[in-house]
C-alpha cells in the first residue's frame, strides 16, 4: 500500500512565491484465465517541488479612448515564452521516421474500430470488467476509433457532436465544464471538480484541465451516464468519461496521418506498436496540429485564435508470466493554442453598468460616453470578436501524466488490480472577458499549477458465468492547486468611478479522499440478474485564498488610490460602523489581502477547511428474455463534493464554500439488436431528484454591489428520455440517430435579482426561482449519421458519410425572465459535417475530404455576464480540408 505524509505549512509557507515544496503520497483486457493477469503494488514517496516563475512585464501602447480618459499612462502586459515546444516537436519527428522500419512487413496492419464486427458488439468497461455494449444494464454510449475520426473528434470536447445530452462549454477561463443530462457545475476554477468525471484506462484526470488533449490514438471512449459514484467515486454525479487508448500489439505495426484545413490547419499523427520482447510490447504516439488564427476583431485589423499543439503517449505492456500483466502509460501534452475571445453579444446599455452613470467615489464621474457604451455588438459571424491589444490573450500549458495498472491472478477466478497514477499541470496564461477592445475586465496573468496522486486496489472475481461476481476495493486520492488571477479593469464602470482599476487574486487547495467500495451481481435464473453496489467517501479539502494588489501595476487614473488605500479609507468609514460597531479597525498593508472578515470587519487571507463523507449506492435488476433483447431497471445515489470558489472577493463570505450535492436517479431502459447485430435500438427514461445543485451565483456587496460567489440550489429535478439506433441495412452503409429531451426545474431557491440602495449602501433583493429551467440543457438534442463505403475496383472503395448535430434553446444560467433571460439564452442550433473520400484496405491507405460545419452556422454554447457586458462564446466557423493516413 502507498505511504504518505500530510502537509504541514504555515500561512507564509502556504504564500511562498518563488518556491513550494509539496509532499506528494505515493482495466485492463479480459484475457483467458491461463493467461491470467497480475498486479505490482507500487510502495512509493515522492517530493516534488514546485517553482512558479515570475511573470515578465511589458508596456502596451494605449489607444486613443484611453488617452482621452486615463492621461496617456501606460499599463502591464505578461508575457513569457519558452522552447519547451521545440524540444518535444523533435522528439515527434523521431517518431514519425520510425514506420518505415515496419514497411518491410509481409501482411500489412490495420487498426480495427471495436465496432467494426458488428454494431451491437462493442465491448465496454463501464463496470470495470470487460461486457459487450449490450449486455451492460445502463446507459453507455461508445465509439471506436474509427467513428471517432469520421466525426471528427478531435478532442473530449468534440463529443458533444455525436452524444446527444452531453454539454461542453467553454469558461471565460477556457476550462471546459461537462454536463450530461442537465447535471453539470459551471465554475471555472482550475481546482473545481466536476460533476462528469474524466478518466483514462480508468486512472483518474481529476481536474477538467487535464484532458485538453488526450483524446488521441484510442481505441475507443466510453460516455456513462447517470450517477457512478460506486465504482468511480464522487464527482461522477452526472456520469463518467473514459477515454481507452489503443493497446500495443502483438505484432509490429506503424501509421500516420497528415491533414491539411482551413486557416492553414496542419495535423500530424503518428505510431509505432509492437513486440520488444517474448513479455514486453509497446507503443509510442504522437500528434502535433499548428494553424492560424480564425477569430478576427471587427473593429480594427487584428486576429486571435492560432492553434498550437503537441500530444505524445508511451505505453509499455509487460507479462513476465501467464499470471502477471504491468501496464506502464505515460502521457503528456503542451498547449500554446490561443484562448477564445467571446464576442459582445449586444451593445452596452447604461442600464449594464455595475457603476451608474454620474456616480463618484474616489475616482472619476461615470460619464454619459462612457467608452464601453459606444462600442457596437459583435456582427453575426462565428469569427468575430474583440480583445484588449494591451492584455492580449495567451496560453502556455504543460501537463504530463504517469500511470501503472497491474494485475496478478490470485487464484483462477479471482484478480488484484492496482492503478497508480500521477498528473502534473502547469499553466499560464491571459483572457480576456469583456469582448470589446477596452481592458474592462481582463486576466493579464493567469498562472497556475495543479497535481494528483491516486491509489486504487481491488479485488474482483474473473468468471464471467458465475452466478455470482463481485468486486471489493479502495482508493486514495490527493489532489493540490495554486490558481492566481491578475484582473486587469480600467474601463470598468465601478474601477473608472472608485480609483482602483487592478487587483490579484490567488487560492491554494488541498483535496484529499479516502473511499472503500463494493459491488455484486447475482443471477437469480438465466434471465434474471440482480445488482448492488456501494460506496463510502471520506474527504477533506483546505483553501487559502486572498484578494490583494497587482504586483507592479501602476494606476492609470490620476489621483486615484489603488486598491489598499481605498479600503483603508472607505471601510472605516461606512462599513466598520454598521456592521463591526464594536470594532476597531486595522489599516490593511500594501499586498496583504484586503477582504473582510464579515464577523471580525478584519481583513487577511481566508482560510477554511470542508470536511465530508458520503455513501454513494445502487441497487438494480437486468431482465434478458432472449440474447438479443435486455430490460434494465436502476435506482442510485451519487455526491459530487463541496467547494471553495476563486472570487473576487470584497468580503470573506464569497469564499464561503458549498456544500456536497445529492443527486438521486431512477432509471429504466432496454437495449436490443436484431439481425445478428446489425440493427441496435437503445432507449432510457430517466428521472433525478437533485439536490443542493452547485452554481455560480451573485451576492450583494454593500460598497461595490453585485459580485459573484458559489450557491447552492437546494431542490430541482430533471426527468428525460434518450434513445440511440445503429443500422447497418446494406453492406458498407451505416446508419446511426440518437437523441435526448430533458426536462428540468428549479424546485426551491431563492437567489438574488438585484440590489437595493439604503443610505448609500446596497443590499440585496431576493426571489424565487422556482419553475426555473437549470442551466446548459435544452429540451431536445438530437445527432444523426449517415456513412457509405462501396468498391469502386478490386482494390479500391470510396466512401461518403454526413453527420448533423441539433439543438433546442438552452440557458447559461438560471434566469426567471426579461432581459436577464434574453442574454443568457444560448439559441437553438443545427449544424452539418460532410465527408468523402478513397480507400485501398489491402493497401492500408485513406484519403478523406471534409467539411466541418459547411452551412457556416452562426451559433453559441455560452451566454453570461461579464461584469458590465453580456457576452457569448461561439462555435467554430465552417472548416473544410484533407486528411490522408498510412498503416504500414
Amino acid at each position: 500500500m502507498s505511504i504518505a505524509r500530510r502537509c504541514n505549512m504555515s500561512n507564509n509557507d502556504f504564500y511562498r512565491n518563488n518556491e513550494t515544496s509539496v509532499i506528494q503520497r505515493g482495466g485492463r483486457r479480459r484475457r483467458p484465465a491461463s493467461m491470467a493477469l497480475g498486479a505490482y503494488i507500487s510502495i512509493y514517496e515522492r517530493v516534488h517541488i514546485l517553482t512558479q516563475k515570475p511573470s515578465v512585464l511589458s508596456k502596451g501602447q494605449i489607444g486613443r479612448e484611453r488617452a482621452r480618459y486615463m492621461g496617456g499612462k501606460t499599463m502591464i502586459d505578461y508575457r513569457d515564452r519558452s522552447n519547451f515546444r521545440a524540444r518535444l516537436a523533435a522528439g515527434a519527428m523521431l517518431v514519425l521516421a520510425l514506420p518505415a522500419a515496419a514497411a518491410a512487413q509481409d501482411a500489412p496492419a490495420q487498426r480495427q474500430d471495436v465496432g467494426d464486427s458488428g454494431a451491437g458488439d462493442i465491448v465496454v468497461t463501464a463496470q470495470k470488467r470487460e461486457q459487450r455494449l449490450q449486455d451492460v444494464g445502463l446507459s453507455v454510449a461508445a465509439f471506436g476509433s474509427e467513428t471517432l475520426a469520421n466525426a471528427g473528434v478531435n478532442s473530449i470536447t468534440d463529443l458533444a457532436k455525436i452524444v446527444p445530452g452531453l454539454d461542453v462549454t467553454p469558461s471565460p477561463s477556457g476550462t471546459p465544464v461537462y454536463t450530461l443530462r442537465g447535471v453539470g457545475f459551471f465554475e471555472s476554477t482550475l481546482s473545481a471538480a466536476p460533476d462528469v468525471a474524466l478518466y483514462l484506462d480508468q486512472v483518474p484526470l481529476a481536474i477538467p484541465a487535464f484532458g485538453a488533449l488526450t483524446a488521441f490514438d484510442v481505441e475507443r471512449i466510453e460516455v456513462l451516464k447517470g450517477p457512478q459514484g460506486t465504482l468511480f467515486g464522487t464527482n461522477a454525479t452526472g456520469g463518467a468519461i473514459n477515454l481507452i487508448a489503443a493497446k500495443p500489439t502483438n505484432d509490429l505495426q506503424a501509421g500516420v496521418e497528415l491533414g491539411y484545413g482551413r486557416f492553414n490547419m496542419v495535423r500530424v499523427g503518428a505510431y509505432v506498436s509492437g513486440p520488444i520482447s517474448d513479455t514486453l510490447k509497446g507503443r509510442i504516439a504522437v500528434k502535433l496540429s499548428r494553424g492560424d488564427d480564425w477569430q478576427y476583431s471587427y473593429t480594427r485589423g487584428d486576429k486571435l485564435g492560432k492553434t498550437d499543439e503537441v500530444a505524445g503517449r508511451l505505453i509499455l505492456d509487460w507479462q513476465p508470466s501467464d499470471t502477471v500483466n504491468l501496464l506502464f502509460n505515460a502521457n503528456g501534452w503542451l498547449n500554446r493554442s490561443d484562448p477564445q475571445a467571446p464576442q459582445l453579444a449586444r451593445q452596452t446599455t447604461p442600464a449594464d453598468l455595475q457603476a451608474p452613470v454620474g456616480s463618484v467615489t474616489f475616482g472619476q464621474v461615470v460619464p454619459p460616453d462612457f467608452p464601453l457604451l459606444l462600442i457596437p455588438a459583435a456582427p453575426a459571424n462565428n469569427r468575430a470578436a474583440n480583445w484588449s491589444p494591451d492584455y492580449r490573450p495567451y496560453r502556455d500549458d504543460r501537463f504530463y501524466q504517469t500511470s501503472l495498472t497491474a494485475n496478478i491472478d490470485v487464484s483462477d477466478t479471482i484478480t488484484l488490480t492496482s492503478l497508480t497514477g500521477y498528473s502534473d499541470l502547469r499553466q499560464r496564461k491571459a483572457s480576456s472577458y469583456s469582448g470589446t477592445d477596452l481592458a474592462a475586465f481582463d486576466q493579464a496573468a493567469n498562472p497556475a499549477k495543479a497535481n494528483d496522486f491516486s491509489q486504487e486496489m481491488r479485488l474482483a472475481s474473473t468468471e464471467p458465468s458465475a452466478q455470482l461476481r463481485w468486486m471489493i476495493g479502495g482508493n486514495y486520492q490527493r489532489t493540490f492547486s495554486y490558481e492566481r488571477i491578475d484582473a486587469i479593469y480600467p474601463f470598468a464602470s465601478t474601477g473608472f468611478r472608485d480609483g482602483f482599476t487592478a487587483n490579484t487574486l490567488d487560492t491554494r487547495q488541498l483535496f484529499e479522499q479516502w473511499a472503500a467500495f463494493g459491488n455484486l451481481e447475482y443471477d437469480l435464473t438465466d434471465r434474471l440478474t440482480l445488482k448492488a453496489g456501494i460506496r463510502y467517501t471520506d474527504s477533506s479539502r483546505t483553501t487559502a485564498g486572498r484578494v490583494y494588489d497587482t504586483p507592479g501595476y501602476v494606476e492609470p487614473i490620476p489621483g486615484s488610490l489603488g486598491l489598499t488605500q481605498f479600503f483603508n479609507v472607505l471601510i472605516p468609514l461606512a462599513y466598520v460602523p454598521l456592521f463591526c460597531p464594536t470594532a476597531t479597525f486595522t489599516p490593511v498593508v500594501p499586498g496583504e489581502s484586503v477582504s473582510l472578515d464579515p464577523d471580525t470587519c478584519v481583513s487577511g487571507v481566508y482560510n477554511a477547511k470542508l470536511k465530508e463523507d458520503n455513501v454513494p449506492w445502487s441497487v438494480g435488476v437486468d431482465f434478458k428474455p432472449n440474447d438479443d433483447l435486455l430490460f434494465y431497471a436502476n435506482m442510485s445515489r451519487g455526491f459530487k463534493g463541496g467547494a471553495f470558489p476563486l472570487v473576487n472577493a470584497a468580503s470573506q463570505a464569497q469564499f464561503y464554500p458549498v456544500p456536497q450535492e445529492k443527486l438521486t436517479a431512477y432509471e429504466v431502459g432496454f437495449k436490443s439488436s436484431f439481425d445478428g447485430s446489425r440493427i441496435v435500438l437503445n432507449g432510457a427514461a430517466f428521472y433525478y431528484d437533485y439536490a443542493n445543485k452547485q452554481t455560480r451565483g451573485k451576492t450583494v456587496d454593500p460598497l461595490f454591489g453585485a459580485l459573484e460567489q458559489l450557491v447552492s440550489i437546494p431542490k430541482s429535478r430533471i426527468f428525460g428520455a434518450e434513445f440511440d439506433l445503429t443500422a447497418e441495412p446494406a453492406r458498407g452503409l451505416t446508419l446511426r440517430l440518437a437523441g435526448t429531451y430533458l426536462n428540468t426545474r428549479i424546485k426551491d431557491f431563492n437567489g438574488v435579482v438585484g440590489a437595493q440602495n439604503s443610505g448609500g449602501l446596497l443590499f440585496p433583493v431576493f426571489a424565487s426561482f422556482e419553475g426555473a429551467d437549470l442551466p446548459f440543457a435544452p429540451k431536445f438534442a438530437a445527432s444523426a449519421s449517415i456513412d457509405y463505403a462501396f468498391p469502386v475496383s478490386g482494390s479500391l472503395d470510396a466512401f461518403f458519410g454526413a453527420g448533423v448535430r441539433s439543438q433546442t434553446k438552452s440557458y447559461g444560467s438560471p434566469q426567471l425572465g426579461g432581459q436577464d433571460k434574453l442574454d443568457a439564452t444560448i439559441k437553438g442550433y443545427t449544424t452539418l459535417d460532410l465527408r468523402a473520400g478513397l480507400t485501398s484496405p489491402d493497401a492500408g491507405w485513406k484519403l478523406m475530404l471534409w467539411g466541418k460545419n459547411v452551412t457556416d452556422t452562426h451559433y453559441w454554447t455560452n451566454s453570461l455576464r461579464a461584469f458590465d457586458t453580456i457576452v457569448r462564446y461561439t462555435g467554430r466557423p465552417a472548416e473544410y480540408g484533407v486528411t490522408f493516413s498510412y498503416d504500414f
